[in-house]
């Protein structure tokens, strides 16, 4: 069966945090960075945040970073656990967001923003767990994709709210819509169009394939009206 599903910005982040839910090892400790998508992660799990999990988002006509933060999520044999220090190891998880998605050589790429001049989680987190070898996933849906990668840094004379490096990840998996289809419901999936109007802006056309279409799309049908991202949330 093939089919055509129209995934809006937040469906594209429900379905690729539910497939995250399958495609982890949750019996590993698994660090969960910031960010949006992440907290739609958090919500497949059954952790509540009455905060918002972002450190930073484009909001408000403006590069925004969030001011108050809840503790970063770690998870040890799916149990929530607190450690003073990010002393991640090989056999560890890493989960962290990206801004900007593109393919290159037919590979899939992703960068994050960075407004702190330290590099923020990237510098401080990202790289530590690179070295050590630590399975880092990197969830990001169609939504950021950008033609290419473009280098930026903070050195610029004016920005729309916070200054902004984009800082490309040299290690991990970038894990898509493309994944999500295929670890949820094993289809081949194939985006044929994007964006939209009148609340569809930023959606994706997606043609799927496979035996398990109409699981697929009772899931678009479920989750495309449930909202994780509360506005009321935002600290700046």
């Amino acid at each position: 069966m093939k089919a055509q599903l129209l995934l809006s910005v937040n469906t594209q982040k429900h379905l690729i945090a539910k497939a995250l839910t399958k495609y982890i090892d949750f019996s590993k400790r698994v660090y969960i960075g910031y960010g949006s998508l992440n907290q739609y992660l958090l919500y497949h799990l059954g952790i509540e945040m009455d905060e918002l999990y972002v450190a930073g988002c484009f909001t408000n006509d403006s590069l925004n970073v969030t001011k108050k933060r809840p503790p970063v999520v770690i998870l040890d044999n799916g149990k929530l656990v607190n450690v003073d220090e990010f002393e991640i190891q090989a056999d560890d998880y890493f989960i962290k967001g990206a801004n900007a998605l593109w393919y290159e050589n037919g590979k899939k790429q992703a960068a994050v923003g960075a407004a702190d001049k330290n590099g923020g989680t990237y510098g401080n987190f990202y790289v530590k767990a690179a070295c050590r070898g630590a399975k880092v996933i990197i969830p990001v849906n169609h939504e950021k994709l950008i033609p290419f990668y473009v280098e930026a840094t903070q050195n610029v004379d004016f920005a729309s709210g916070m200054k902004i490096s984009m800082l490309r990840f040299f290690y991990g998996e970038v894990f898509s819509e493309i994944e999500a289809f295929k670890v949820l419901f094993d289809l081949d999936a194939k985006i044929i169009a994007s964006g939209g109007i009148f609340g569809n802006e930023g959606s994706i056309v997606v043609e799927v394939e496979g035996d398990f279409v109409k699981e697929a799309i009772e899931f678009v049908q479920k989750y495309k009206n449930i909202e994780v991202l509360r506005k009321s949330e935002f600290i700046f």
